[in-house]
């Protein structure tokens, strides 16, 4: 059994061949893009984190390589120990320069005066900060600056860096163009928007300012939302527009296709290996408990859905409810689709989970618990009678926990059975079909000895505390 999913494999001769994810026709629409534009530009690849951007990146890039196009891969987070970017951006440009190009790359590095900042009287100002205080050491600052010598001497730095910038870019043009020929050259940027804010706005201004060269096509794989968050940490201000701020670096942005989560969640149950307890034969003999992966897969794929968990929020869901079931003996009830809820409550609502699993509420406080975490899923199967299985496990969770909380005397009949025919619960179900909860309910008990099965079975799966 795997603990985790492991990255998958990237073939030479078919990059896309192990994705699940059908994501090559991302890639397609990209190469369109890069096709069809001659000048340099950046392109940004907008995906949340853990949709399996990276994964991505790098099955493109090989199909890129495989398409004759020189490709550079910087994971910008593993690389922002390193104080500027420059060194980085230029490092890795110089590890893919071929032998014939050696000196134009040092042509481009011996520019000092890129690399350089502003330099300001330091010591006269460290002075006055240390006997007089921070004002009088700015006003010094500003006094020693505007001297003649001084100003001449920024005037002169000035015409020298602007020289050396344009020397730098002008060298740049000529690499690119003999490194990659015909077709530009694509630089692609990692994880910018794991780095330090500081860091993610540093590269962004030196492509911008360093690296806007015919040729170079710089493709940032961010996650927009984390980046705008980056952008206003980096200048202390929640008025900040980040995202215009980002318009003036990024001149297309692509939004990767939405993942198909019945696909993504079929593909998860064979890579984990459910059906070897599943589909186990052992349990196939009970008709009961032959329906598990339907009834897990239909819970899954329709919370991966309405709550557009990631790739990753789902592996990880998956990964756990495997591991929870190595204590599950193999003939034993498991209601799967219930199973699944509550490692999903347990992962995203902890607190309702510790609520639920110490018997703390009420069967009504439950139900309204529901009807709000829920809300999404519950909508989705309202007025549709013949399509309401998640209804069906939310109705199995207030009846299990309705017979817990019996222990403690706090039980009572969910069903009014003296309305005759109809079935009345004796709670207020909220926007949970009233019908089809009861209807669930109902058949619980009168066709189940509720001994055979507690919520506590499944919370001491759960937390992992039942071992054999």
């Amino acid at each position: 059994m795997k603990p985790k999913h492991s990255d998958l494999e990237i073939l030479d001769t078919d990059p896309f061949a192990n994705c699940k994810l059908d994501r090559k026709k991302d890639a397609m629409i990209l190469n369109r893009i890069i096709g069809n534009f001659e000048n340099g530009f950046t392109l940004a690849i907008n995906g949340e984190w853990g949709t399996g951007k990276t994964t991505f990146i790098k099955m493109w890039q090989k199909q890129l390589e495989q398409n004759d196009y020189k490709t550079i891969y910087l994971n910008a987070w593993e690389n922002d120990f390193v104080s500027e970017p420059l060194i980085c951006i230029l490092g890795e440009l110089k590890n893919v320069t071929t032998s014939s190009n050696e000196r134009l790359m040092k042509d481009i590095i011996n520019k000092p005066s890129v690399f350089s900042k502003k330099i300001i009287p330091a010591v006269a100002k460290g002075l006055a900060k240390k006997h007089l205080g921070e004002e009088a050491s700015d006003l010094i600052e500003s006094v020693a600056t505007a001297t003649v010598d001084v100003f001449k001497k920024e005037v002169s730095e000035y015409e020298k860096k602007k020289k050396d910038l344009i020397d730098f870019k002008t060298k740049l043009q000529e690499l690119v163009n003999k490194e990659s020929k015909d077709k530009p050259l694509i630089f692609i940027i990692d994880e910018l928007d794991r780095c330090r804010p500081d860091y993610a706005v540093e590269i962004l201004e030196k492509i911008k300012h360093f690296f806007s060269v015919e040729g170079i096509v710089f493709v940032l794989s961010i996650d927009k939302n984390q980046l705008c968050s980056s952008i206003k940490g980096h200048y202390g201000s929640d008025e900040i527009n980040a995202e215009e701020y980002l318009r003036r670096f990024i001149d297309i942005e692509y939004t990767l296709i939405e993942p198909d989560a019945e696909k993504f969640c079929n593909y998860l149950f064979v890579y984990f290996d459910f059906s070897s307890f599943m589909q186990n034969p052992e349990r196939l003999k009970y008709s009961d408990l032959s329906h598990d992966k339907e009834m897990f897969l239909s819970t899954a794929i329709k919370l991966a859905s309405a709550k557009r968990l990631t790739l990753r929020q789902t592996e990880k869901l998956f990964a756990y409810t495997r591991l929870a079931l190595i204590s599950c003996e193999k003939n034993s009830y498991l209601f799967a689709d219930l199973f699944f809820l509550m490692i999903y409550i347990k992962a995203f609502k902890t607190s309702l989970y510790i609520d639920i699993r110490n018997l703390r509420l009420t069967v009504q406080e439950l139900s309204d618990e529901l009807n709000v975490v829920f809300a999404e899923n519950i909508r989705l199967e309202q007025g549709n009678k013949y399509f309401q299985a998640f209804t069906s496990t939310l109705a199995k969770l207030l009846f299990f926990y309705n017979i817990e909380i019996s222990n403690i005397g706090s039980y009572k009949d969910l069903i009014n059975r003296s309305e005759g025919e109809t079935q009345i619960l004796t709670f207020n179900s909220g926007q949970i079909d009233v019908e089809k909860c009861a209807r669930i309910i109902l058949y619980y008990q009168d066709n189940m000895d509720t001994h055979d099965m507690k919520l506590s079975y499944l919370t001491n799966m759960i937390d992992l505390m039942k071992l054999y």
